[in-house]
Order: structure tokens, then sequence, then C-alpha cells
């Protein structure tokens, strides 16, 4: 399997290469585009339960699809649901956190969970959970936005809104800028504090400011009564 990612940063597209018998898992309706010699699978992959909880708790579809070349010389393009960037990690036998409704695409191998994260796991205001992935080959993520990564060693703080992944060597905590009237008043809200060694990916844009930014400009219904 070869793979390339284009039109980044903003508009970014995954294309998947495939020989024949090789496949590739992607979140339900990410497909953009594929050849006509490859064959999808729809699954609740890990079964229902899991499948159940990466929805619930994760923000994922239940489903996932599984593409698989039935002769040489395939591809299938992918997107985000978003305007942003795509990031590609290789596990090795390893595991990568993600925020909800980040994951793309992975290799067959790579199964996809979710992790309790107590009451520190308020990344993007998505809750109490992060999605984690595990096992051998690429793993495909997006960003709103462009990314950026951030190698730490020792020690590094990021608003909790613009922190798309990051490894589990890291340890983290997460605290309010200053104090309460910080917290309320300065815009700045929550950030976590990471320690140790390890990668973090952050994202230039935040959603929650789009809405914001949006807010004022929604459409307002009036309702009249009459006699």
């Amino acid at each position: 399997m070869q793979y390339e990612i284009g039109h980044r940063p903003e508009f970014s597209m995954l294309a998947v290469h495939l020989n024949q018998g090789e496949s590739v898992v992607a979140e339900s309706g990410a497909m953009v585009a594929m050849t006509d010699r490859v064959d999808i699978k729809t699954s609740a992959r890990g079964g229902v339960w899991k499948a159940l909880k990466r929805a619930v708790v994760g923000g994922e579809s239940i489903f996932q699809n599984t593409f698989t070349a039935t002769a040489d010389g395939q591809h299938v393009k992918f997107s985000p649901p978003t305007m942003g960037d795509l990031v590609q990690y290789d596990l090795q036998g390893s595991m990568l956190l993600l925020q909800s409704r980040a994951y793309v695409a992975s290799a067959p191998e790579v199964t996809l969970d979710t992790r309790w994260e107590g009451f520190k796991g308020f990344f993007s205001g998505n809750g109490l959970f992060l999605l984690k992935v595990e096992g051998t080959g690429p793993v495909f993520f997006s960003t709103y936005g462009a990314v950026q990564p951030i190698q730490v060693d020792g020690s590094m703080v990021v608003d909790t809104g613009h922190i798309v992944a990051f490894e589990p060597s890291l340890q983290y905590r997460v605290r309010s800028v200053g104090g309460m009237k910080s917290l309320f008043f300065s815009g700045e809200g929550l950030v976590a504090e990471f320690s140790g060694q390890g990668r973090v990916w952050m994202q230039t844009r935040r959603p929650s400011r789009l809405a914001e930014f949006l807010h004022p400009y929604r459409r307002v219904e009036s309702s009249s009564s009459s006699d």
C-alpha cells in the first residue's frame, strides 16, 4: 500500500494506492472517489459493542468501510469532513491518542477504540474520552486548519481546542491559563500542560472559535401570531 496527501493544507485529500489483495479501512463517508476494481465491505469493526462505544462517546461512526483491491493499480481517495490538513503516522505495535472525530483512515491492522480520560479530558469541548488507535501500519487523521507537530522534551502548554493528537509517552494535566477571572473573561479557556518526551500535533484553528464568529450572523426565525 502506498499513499500521498495532496491539496495541503486547506483542502487536503488522501490517495491510497492498492495492489490486488491490499486493503485500507476508512471512516464512514470519507471516500471521495475510487477505481472500479475495488470492493467495499461495511462492518462494525471490533464488534457491535465497541462500535457503539466509539459512536456514543468518541464521536465516530458505528460502521467503518474496508476497501480491498481486486486487481493491481487501484486507488481510493478520502477527505475529512472539515477544511484542513491530513497527517500520516506510522504505528509499529504502538498507540496514538486522537481527539474525537479526527480519525480518517488506517491500515486494516490498526484498531480504533476509546479511552476514558476522567475530568481532565475536555479536548475541544468533545467530552471525557479520547480515541485510541493502536496496532501496526499507517493511520491518517485530520486537523481543522494547518497542522503543527511539536516535539516535547520537558514541558509544553497548548490550548485544549488546538490539540489534535499526542503520543502516550506524554503526561498531561488540564488547567486554566490564570485564575477564575482569566478562565471566563480572557478568551483563552483551558490549556493542557504536557510533560515528558513525545510529540503533540496541534491545529492552527479551533472549531469553537468559528462557531463564535458565525453566531452573530445566524438566521433567526421570527414568529408572529394572528387573531
